[in-house]
């Protein structure tokens, strides 16, 4: 039984690890790739960010979650098949649930792509539009997505009360 309870609290570290280090990993390829080096891809959704999700064709930034979801794949491959590396999968289930949350909160909740997700009154909805808007206003910080007030300057609440009713 000691096993069970071992492996299980190893499983769920690992799923919290890979989760979690998935906010760093959005932050540092947000900020160093996507508004760095191949920021010619992402601005495609900085200009079509409010498009209706069902109405939305292909964009060019539509590359960088095809290459997350690539490497995932790729890393469920190994961790299923090569010795050594099956601590590989519960990181990246983590990952892989990050991406689902990720997806509700960006295209469903902020964007409001999905309809029946649209934000409602919930406090960390509205927080996360103002920074979210902030980013695509300025197109500098946050670039992070779960936590954008660890790097986002302050605004005034009137501000951020006014901002959080615009469409992201």
């Amino acid at each position: 039984m000691t096993t069970h309870v071992s492996d299980a609290a190893v499983f769920a570290s690992l799923l919290l690890a890979g989760f979690l280090g998935m906010e760093l990993v959005t932050y540092l390829v947000h900020r160093f790739v996507m508004h760095g080096a191949l920021e010619h891809l992402h601005l495609s959704h900085h200009r079509n960010a409010a498009a209706e999700f069902a109405a939305k064709s292909p964009e060019a930034n539509d590359v960088f979650p095809l290459a997350f979801s690539v490497v995932v794949v790729a890393a469920m491959w190994a961790g299923f098949n090569i010795d050594g590396l099956s601590w590989l999968l519960p990181t990246f289930v983590g990952v892989t649930l990050y991406g689902v949350v990720y997806t509700v909160i960006h295209d469903g909740i902020i964007h409001g792509r999905v309809r029946w997700m649209k934000r409602g009154d919930s406090r960390l909805a509205a927080s996360l539009a103002v920074a979210h808007r902030s980013h695509h206003r300025a197109n500098g910080e946050p670039y992070g997505m779960l936590f954008p007030w660890l790097t986002m300057k302050r605004e005034s609440p009137t501000a951020a009360r006014h901002d959080a009713q615009q469409p992201a």
